[in-house]
């Protein structure tokens, strides 16, 4: 969810709680003040009524009105009731077939020596018909404001977090490979430009370490390379050697095996420190069909010594987009690990499924756990030719591209690279 869309829910639910207590607090204070308008009313039709009672016109004792109901009740000693109660009612209304609210004042009054007690009830319909139309109105603007709120909030929000919006942008955006100068636009709300700036010089911290980085990889391929080859040149010269006993002759034959291992482990570890570092940043149209085809024919010697059948099926316009170089790297790796763990007379299949290419390998079953095949230096054989480092490359190499590498046996061994979604 959006921090936007986060405030705005934010803003409405507490927006929401504030007017439903509002409404319900007015509610009852309306409802309060209308009773208590009603009640002066009361007291005043109380007052009036006593009045004519105690006139000496027995016709105008209690003058009629149409909005109210009187009932008086001659009290004996036995009756008990209050001096004076306020209290609502419903009332049956035979001609309208319906309750109607009343509020009702009870009181006692004395005529003719005698206690009555009188009880007036006045009708609440036209006061619970003018609240409900407050409450409609009321309810209506409230709505209307809280919508123009939430419409306004947003609108500034947006135009707040712009700058924000902006820098995450060009952040996506941002190539160390390029060496683009990275620029932010500034803003005039500190925290981002505080934001910004942290960024800038993390931005420019990270440049300088590549630089570096970049700078320290190549100077270790040419600094390393060079004694290496000078030392294989004298092994070489060694090997050569008519002088040397068969001891000696063994001993200069471990050690031109192991420079030149040095020198294939040196190479190999600068080529993922490369990949990692985004150094092959040029990309096209890459044929995979002429690819494959071509490691095939420069592994042919090796695939005839262990008479491996290969069988390739990806079509002739099968094409992704990615660096070439990385591209021939990527399927040399995966096809010489499925001649190097594969059986004499066995099968290499190379399908095409839509984005999918999968390359078949015969071969015995792994003795590491497959989910260590992609990890440095983990190696299902012993094998001296193999450093270990060559399905880290392929893992390294889908990384760069947002491929899919995964592995998979099911009669067979199956690497499976899923080019996007």
């Amino acid at each position: 969810m959006k921090l936007l869309t986060k405030t705005t829910l934010n803003f409405l639910s507490i927006t929401l709680f504030i007017f439903l207590f509002g409404i319900v607090a007015f509610y009852f204070l309306l409802r309060s003040q209308v009773d208590q308008n009603i009640n002066l009313e009361l007291d005043k039709r109380k007052a009036s009524i006593i009045k004519q009672l105690n006139t000496t016109d027995s016709k105008n004792r209690i003058p009629p009105n149409p909005n109210e109901r009187i009932i008086i009740d001659v009290l004996t000693e036995n009756n008990q009731v209050p001096d004076i109660i306020y209290t609502d009612t419903l009332i049956f209304d035979v001609v309208q077939h319906r309750y109607i609210p009343f509020r009702k004042l009870g009181f006692i009054a004395t005529h003719n020596d005698s206690k009555i007690y009188i009880r007036i009830f006045k009708s609440l319909e036209e006061s619970d018909l003018l609240i409900v139309r407050i409450f409609l109105v009321l309810t209506a603007v409230v709505i209307a404001l809280i919508v123009s709120l939430i419409i306004m909030n947003r609108i500034t929000l947006q135009q707040s977090w712009k700058i924000f919006y902006n820098t995450i942008k060009s952040l996506s955006k941002y190539d160390v490979n390029k060496h683009e100068q990275f620029t932010l636009q500034e803003s005039d709300i500190t925290e981002f430009e505080d934001l910004n700036n942290v960024i800038q010089t993390m931005t420019n911290r990270i440049n300088a370490d590549y630089l570096n980085l970049k700078e320290y990889t190549e100077n270790a391929s040419h600094e390393i390379q060079n004694p290496l080859a000078i030392i294989n040149s004298k092994m070489e010269l060694l090997l050569q050697s008519s002088d040397l006993s068969e001891n000696h002759y063994k001993a200069v034959v471990d050690a031109y095996e192991a420079s030149n291992r040095l020198s294939r482990l040196n190479k190999t570890l600068i080529l993922l420190a490369k990949i990692e570092n985004r150094q092959f940043p040029q990309s096209e149209p890459v044929n995979l069909k002429l690819i494959i085809d071509n490691q095939l024919d420069l592994l042919e010697d090796i695939l005839e010594s262990k008479k491996i059948q290969t069988k390739n099926t990806i079509q002739t316009n099968y094409s992704v987009t990615m660096n070439p170089y990385l591209a021939e790297i990527l399927f040399a790796n995966l096809i010489k690990n499925a001649i190097r763990h594969n059986v004499e007379k066995g099968q290499i299949i190379i399908q095409q499924t839509a984005n999918t290419i999968k390359i078949y390998n015969s071969g015995p079953v792994l003795k590491i756990y497959s989910k260590d095949l992609f990890k440095r230096f983990k190696k299902s054989s012993e094998s001296s030719e193999s450093l270990g480092l060559g399905l880290s490359i392929v893992k390294k190499i889908c990384e760069v591209y947002d491929f899919h590498i995964s592995y998979e046996y099911e009669e067979m061994h199956q690497f499976i690279v899923k080019f996007g979604d």
